[in-house]
């Protein structure tokens, strides 16, 4: 304490030749490095050290226990009927349209397999006709197939008065390749 004192006039000395040759601004731009050096070894380094003590437990948590993991597929994708049972489902479908009293005409199929996503896909374009009141009840009846959609369904009347439509339905069926 004693030495402190004695020296103190010294730094006065100091300070004032610092604050010449700097000015203000110059000391103000010292001040705040000194400032940014103290929170450096106030803050952060220890806040550092700690995160990294932490991290290092957890990491050594994590290789003590590795957890056994199995890769599954989605429910809705372990829900879809296969690719293979297209026949059986499109002859379902067809059968259904058939009961309502439709006349089933030259059906156009096309196969893809759209990506890396393990379905397949089945558009199916049917031509047909019949009468509009029965036409609600089956599409209705087609919307409830799993995994089928409609993709887009053309009405066509002849004549104002006649009671049969000229129907082009596209449906598209999805199934699981296995």
């Amino acid at each position: 304490m004693d030495t402190l004192v004695r020296h103190l006039p010294r730094l006065r000395w100091h300070l004032m030749q610092w604050r010449q040759r700097l000015g203000f601004w110059g000391l103000l731009a010292v001040g705040v490095m000194a400032a940014v050096l103290l929170i450096e070894v106030v803050l952060i380094q220890p806040a550092s050290s700690a995160d990294s003590q932490r991290r290092q437990a957890l990491q050594a948590g994590i290789d003590e226990q590795p957890q056994d993991v199995q890769v599954t597929e989605p429910a809705v994708v372990e829900a879809l009927p296969t690719a293979q049972d297209f026949a059986p489902r499109l002859e379902k479908l067809l059968g259904l349209l058939s009961q309502r009293g439709f006349i089933i005409e030259q059906t156009t199929l096309a196969y893809s397999t759209p990506g890396d996503t393990g379905l397949q896909r089945l558009d199916a374009q049917i031509p047909l006709s019949g009468p509009y009141f029965l036409l609600r009840e089956a599409l209705t009846e087609i919307a409830k197939e799993p995994a089928v959609r409609i993709e887009n369904l053309t009405l066509e009347r002849k004549e104002i008065t006649s009671g049969l439509l000229t129907i082009d339905l596209k449906i598209r069926v999805l199934g699981v390749v296995e």
